[in-house]
């Protein structure tokens, strides 16, 4: 991950810290006043409604402290994201329908004029095909570290340091979706989304991961686990991400995939919470682990519409030949950055993934990712 976005997620991690050493003898927060939490929740419900497609951006944008140099980055960060979001569903020919956000308020802290808050946003997204009424529905959950400063009487958005994965989870600080729509060419109504499982020893447990990925996906809507992370792993969103972990245990761990572990992948569980070893929490590292001792192969890869668009080889698309409980590898700039987890498919066989750092659940496999994506289809075949 880009050294900027573990600063983004180091800020909100020792936020976090801050909050945890704090006795109650010694309190040190004091209470928002009256009018702050209808301001917050304003916020993140403005926010949820201009991703809606053709939606207005303005009501979204129009609360930052723009005066300053962070609520200048805020707000082009909150309208890079927006206009990712409404290119990418122009672009996949799908129309966003819903966003309901829910959000919690752990921490806050009011100064004068200055009011501090760390947020924990569950955000629910659906999408319709054209001509269609099945609702495609997903979830995104995001770790905010939002300051407001008070001007003329009202609230503004000074700073918020948060990743999101509707569009700047990448090295690029403005992605891009590549053109292309998500059903390229006739989409097949006989058969299951994704295919069945052939070959393998059958020591994989397919559904264990999927379920696996679906109960312990974090803040996303749709999670399990009372949005809670596996308490029996180290969270590692502060010491550059938690995406290859998450994926290593829905892949290894009893209640997921079963996959054997060897002396290269591996978690060793300890009282003070254990460690992965290097292939099992770094994606380079797994990423070469899985295709040199034969857990999986690279079916494909390639940028979207190389991987969509269906050809001599994959008549589907190569997307369209994944499993429950294979991986996509998203490469940045020469390296694979971010693992997700395949967990199913939506009524057009697009496929979805589950992921940590930013937490997503059936979210779109391709979503928040720039046009220079270059994504790496793993097989798992143990």
């Amino acid at each position: 991950m880009h050294p900027f976005k573990i600063a983004i997620l180091s800020v909100i991690a020792a936020t976090i810290l801050v909050i945890a050493s704090n006795t109650p003898g010694r309190p040190v927060l004091s209470a928002p006043e009256d009018e702050l939490p209808a301001r917050v929740k304003e916020i993140f419900d403005t926010r949820a409604r201009a991703v809606i497609t053709g939606a207005d951006p303005g009501p979204a944008l129009a609360g930052y402290d723009t005066g300053s140099k962070y609520g200048q980055w805020a707000y082009s960060h909150e309208q890079s994201k927006l206009c990712f979001i409404q290119a990418w569903a122009q672009k996949r020919g799908v129309r966003i329908t819903g966003a309901a956000s829910t959000i919690s308020v752990p921490w806050s802290k009011v100064r004068g004029n200055t009011a501090e808050f760390q947020i924990k946003q569950t955000l629910q997204l659906g999408y319709v095909y054209p001509g269609e009424k099945t609702v495609n529905h997903f979830g995104i959950g995001t770790r905010h570290w939002l300051q407001l400063v008070k001007r003329d009487g009202r609230w503004l958005i000074r700073r918020d340091f948060y990743t999101d994965g509707l569009g700047d989870d990448t090295l690029v600080p403005k992605p891009t979706p590549a053109d292309g729509p998500a059903c390229a060419g006739r989409i097949s109504r006989s058969g299951p989304p994704l295919r069945a499982v052939n070959g393998g020893s059958g020591l994989y447990d397919r559904p264990g991961a999927a379920g696996y990925a679906d109960k312990y996906a974090g803040l996303a809507w749709g999670a399990g686990n009372r949005h809670q992370y596996n308490p029996h792993y180290r969270d590692l969103n502060g010491n550059g991400g938690d995406c290859t972990n998450f994926v290593s245990q829905c892949l290894g761990d009893r209640e997921g995939g079963k996959l054997p572990m060897d002396g290269t992948w591996y978690y060793r569980h300890d009282r003070r919470g254990g460690s992965g070893s290097r292939a099992w929490v770094q994606t380079e590292a797994f990423a070469s682990w899985l295709l040199y001792s034969g857990r999986a192969e690279r079916l494909a890869q390639g940028g979207f519409n190389e991987l969509n668009r269906p050809g001599v080889k994959f008549p589907r698309g190569a997307v369209r030949e994944l499993q429950k409980g294979d991986v996509i590898g998203y490469e940045e700039k020469g390296h694979i950055e971010h693992f997700a987890v395949v967990v199913g498919a939506d009524s057009h066989g697009y496929p979805l993934v589950n992921a940590h750092t930013v937490d997503r659940y059936h979210c779109p496999w391709d979503m928040g990712w720039d046009k220079r994506t270059v994504f790496h289809l793993f097989r798992i075949k143990y």
